[in-house]
């Protein structure tokens, strides 16, 4: 997952031309290993021109959530197989089929075709918070629990240990960075 980028944002073609350096940069680096075939890739970035609004970035299965006045709303979308066949109602979650398509991932950053990332305008109020994680947490920690874990963030660094520590018997990476909204 990719670390909090704030800074001058031209909006979402300057977005999308730096996430095809990513693609080319990250396919370059993966050229003599064929082990390693790409990432996934979320990003918050604050926009300076408009404080009243950032910009979410993502391929892959990293996810970014927003807790506002105690709703937790997710605002991506998996870009896997899996998410693909249980939106169009081939199969669900749970099933044979959902399960072996959850790791095959059809947006990535350095995929050979280098398709575009999901770009999004998100509003910022005060109090806000956003949790950018990886699957490896979203799927072991259950909405409830994040919800509780998000509304109560004193310490935004021991939030996300508290987060972290709850993955640790879970069988992928997990990653989070949270951000809070002054």
């Amino acid at each position: 997952m990719s670390p909090i980028v704030a800074g001058t944002v031209g909006g979402p073609s300057a977005l999308r031309s730096a996430v095809a350096e990513v693609q080319r940069a990250v396919r370059a680096a993966g050229r003599g290993s064929p082990d390693l075939t790409g990432c996934t890739l979320t990003a918050f970035v604050g926009d300076s021109v408009d404080e009243d609004t950032a910009w979410l970035v993502q391929l892959g299965d990293s996810r970014a959530y927003r807790l506002r006045d105690g709703l937790l709303e997710l605002l991506t979308a998996d870009h896997t197989a899996a998410w693909l066949g249980v939106l169009n109602g081939r199969y669900t979650p749970q099933s044979p089929q959902g399960q072996s398509a959850r790791r095959r991932l059809t947006r990535y950053a350095g995929h050979p075709q280098a398709p575009e990332p999901d770009v999004l305008n998100v509003s910022l109020r005060p109090g806000d918070r956003f949790l950018l994680c990886t699957d490896g947490v979203c799927d072991e920690i259950g909405d409830q629990d994040m919800t509780e874990a998000l509304g109560g963030i004193r310490d935004p660094a021991r939030a996300v240990e508290a987060l972290l520590g709850e993955c640790a018997e879970g069988d992928d990476n997990a990653t989070a960075v949270l951000i809070r909204v002054m």
